[in-house]
């Protein structure tokens, strides 16, 4: 952003404000580590050549002619976030006589599902593009806000937003764990409107206002004409404060003592985060790890163009024959030409002894060899990435079901842990919000929120929210399966549902003969199968009714 620095006044605007010296350094250093610097241009170059564009105008070798990233990119989506979670709140320890504690479950599980319901919800878009920058530049965030709407100086609703965080404003302290990381934060981008009403009239002065130029990139239309001002928000971990900074002000802009007093302090999860090692949590994107491959399938794909080009009736003939010229060069419909000295004509031997045709044998052979070096580059690439012809809806008539269903398991066990990275994120991004839900949210708006009150378990609603307000770290677990982020399987659900019935009919059948026998062992009896119940994710939803039943 090109900007004009604001001349600075001497005296703090605020009382007791502190000089915000020590702390533009910490994000200065942290912007210049040489990884980091490395990550960013890396990214860049990432992010272009997936939109088929050239990362570098020197070398028209990476312009993509066969954009197989792009491709495997949408493949990788839909295995990793298709659909919009499911969260299944889940006791510790399933106990399944805990009516209460079940029902505070379903209703923290209601508030969590909510924003999901609509595809295109702001919450879904933000997991979307988290997912999608993890799969590009190798880095995917988001950030987690506590929203009251509060009307004559009451609380009259509660809300928990989540905002996708760009992969260029994240910013951390240099660190080789998670676990080491003492500060973390990102770059906002004001309006004077904006920034005012955070921060107060007296700090628009000493800050710069600039548009974006075009050599910033990623800019949007808005930026080409409202100024604005870059904030630094910083989550100091250690301090347990939040610290809001612009590189242009000599004086903090605000400082905040642990606005959400959330267990790990942070109000985001551990960002997603490409290839990296135990020394650094600097990313490198999966592209940079096989950019040979994908630059060499791309070569050879224009080889093979340019060849193809070729191929056509090319070749030279005797200029003293002109009418020949018409017959190369001239209409496609048949027609015969006159030609004169005929004799002259046959004894150099017709066409034949006229025209010399260009070798197009040479150019089909090389092309046929290229064409075999472009399958086996792909398979190289597929094999490097684990995306099989399997996964990207390819498959050969040639192959047997065995060699297909070997594929697609080795596919899915190099898949795996992408999808279990992924369910860690918005398991973790979930948690955090039930936990600022419990946390802050009044009880009066949780039961109107989840309307619990509307369904058979109204009776240990008030209970039930006493106990999330209460021991809801302590008691309760988010689980956000992977199966259920990607397309979904419904051959496996319904296989677990039939699953379910069928143990169910089992067990009913073979106690059914001791309760007619002895009808006293009918209560305990019951309480096995609840028992047994409550360890199926697929009847969560109906465990209640059991429970109802058994009273």
């Amino acid at each position: 952003m090109a900007r004009k620095t604001a001349s600075l006044d001497s005296e703090a605007p605020k009382k007791g404000a502190k000089s915000s010296a020590a702390w533009v350094k910490e994000i200065s250093a942290a912007e210049k580590d040489p990884e980091f610097r490395k990550f960013l241009e890396r990214g860049r170059r990432v992010v272009k050549r997936y939109m088929g564009e050239t990362p570098d105008a020197q070398d028209e070798r990476t312009d993509s002619k066969f954009n197989v990233f792009w491709s495997n990119v949408g493949v990788l989506k839909a295995a990793l976030y298709a659909n919009a979670p499911k969260p299944v709140v889940k006791r510790e320890f399933d106990d399944y006589k805990d009516q209460p504690g079940r029902v505070a479950a379903i209703i923290m599980e209601r508030l969590l599902s909510q924003p999901f319901e609509e595809e295109d919800s702001e919450l879904n878009t933000a997991f979307k593009s988290a997912v999608e920058d993890y799969l590009l530049p190798g880095l995917g965030q988001l950030w987690l806000l506590y929203k009251p709407e509060i009307k004559d100086e009451q609380v009259v609703d509660e809300q928990v937003e989540m905002e996708y965080v760009y992969w260029e404003d994240f910013l951390w302290s240099p660190c080789r764990s998670w676990k080491e990381c003492r500060w973390a934060g990102r770059a906002v981008y004001m309006t004077k409107a904006e920034f005012e009403d955070k921060f107060g009239e007296e700090y628009t002065s000493l800050v710069g206002w600039a548009t974006k130029s075009s050599k910033d990139g990623d800019i949007t239309p808005e930026d080409t004409v409202v100024k604005k001002t870059k904030v630094y928000e910083i989550w100091h971990k250690t301090k347990r404060q939040v610290i809001f900074i612009s590189k242009d002000c000599s004086y903090e802009l605000d400082r905040v003592e642990d606005p959400l007093q959330l267990r790990d302090f942070f109000p985001f999860p551990k960002p997603l985060l490409a290839t990296h090692t135990t020394n650094s949590m600097v990313p490198k994107s999966d592209y940079m790890m096989v950019q040979t491959q994908y630059v060499r399938l791309n070569d050879l794909t224009v080889r093979i163009q340019m060849l193809e080009d070729a191929i056509q009736a090319s070749g030279v003939y005797d200029k003293t024959n002109t009418e020949l010229s018409a017959l190369l060069n001239g209409s496609k419909t048949n027609r015969m030409i006159a030609v004169d000295n005929w004799a002259y004509f046959a004894e150099k031997g017709g066409l034949k002894g006229t025209i010399d045709w260009f070798p197009l044998q040479m150019i089909v052979d090389a092309l046929d060899k290229l064409r075999e070096l472009k399958n086996e580059a792909k398979a190289e690439l597929f094999e490097l990435t684990g995306l099989s012809d399997m996964m990207r809806g390819i498959s050969s008539p040639r192959e047997t079901a065995h060699a297909q269903d070997l594929k697609a398991q080795y596919s899915s066990v190099r898949l795996q842990y992408k999808q279990n990275e992924v369910a860690s994120f918005v398991q973790e991004a979930l948690r955090i919000k039930g936990e600022i839900i419990a946390t802050h949210f009044d009880k009066d708006i949780i039961l109107r929120n989840s309307l619990i009150q509307l369904t058979p378990d109204a009776e240990y609603a008030e209970a039930a929210v006493d106990i999330l307000k209460s021991d809801w770290g302590r008691m309760y677990r988010v689980q956000i399966f992977a199966d259920t982020l990607s397309i979904p399987d419904y051959n496996a659900e319904r296989q677990g549902r039939i699953e379910f019935i069928s143990a169910t009919g089992q067990f009913v059948s073979q106690v059914m003969p001791l309760i007619q026998a002895e009808p006293g062992a009918a209560p305990f009896l019951m309480e096995i199968l609840q028992w047994g119940i409550a360890s199926f994710r697929s009847a969560q939803s109906i465990e209640g009714v059991f429970s109802k039943a058994l009273l």
